[in-house]
């Protein structure tokens, strides 16, 4: 007999940006999709994800302000970093709304329901409060007034 969905424990999750949090564009236009693989790495973050993987209570969800077009590219960058996750959502191909208007969404469609959100990570100020808004805690990692 399976266990009913409605009552029983959903799995904890962390949520996690990728530009500006796991990943620095440097010159990079935050539109150019085809140079995502030039990105630096930010290694206190993805030391932070690692740890959080590693122990085991947390699944890793990396919500994305990038179009879903660079998906391979942003793939390949993860793992040449080692940055471990459990699942990916991108902004749909040619979704030009706000970052936080994406992120509610995905978290919407994705996550609520699905998972306990032990907490987020981002670096966008209008992100970091929406997140907040809807009640989660979220770590702010840089500066976001952009």
């Amino acid at each position: 007999m399976q266990p009913d969905p409605t009552t029983a424990p959903r799995p904890r999750a962390v949520l996690v940006d990728i530009d500006g949090t796991l990943a620095e564009r440097g010159d990079r236009s935050p539109y150019d999709w085809s140079r995502v693989g030039e990105d630096q790495p930010r290694p206190a973050v993805i030391e932070l994800v690692q740890t959080l993987a590693a122990a085991g209570r947390h699944r890793i969800i990396l919500l994305s302000g990038r179009d879903d077009v660079c998906r391979d590219q942003t793939v390949m960058w993860l793992d040449a970093q080692g940055v471990p996750f459990d699942e990916l959502h991108m902004r749909a191909r040619k979704d030009n709304r706000r970052d936080s208007v994406v992120k509610e969404e995905l978290y919407r469609s994705r996550i609520e329901g699905r998972y306990r959100v032990a907490f987020v990570v981002d670096d966008r100020d209008q992100v970091v409060k929406m997140w907040r808004d809807l009640g989660l805690d979220c770590f702010q990692v840089a500066e976001g007034a952009f």
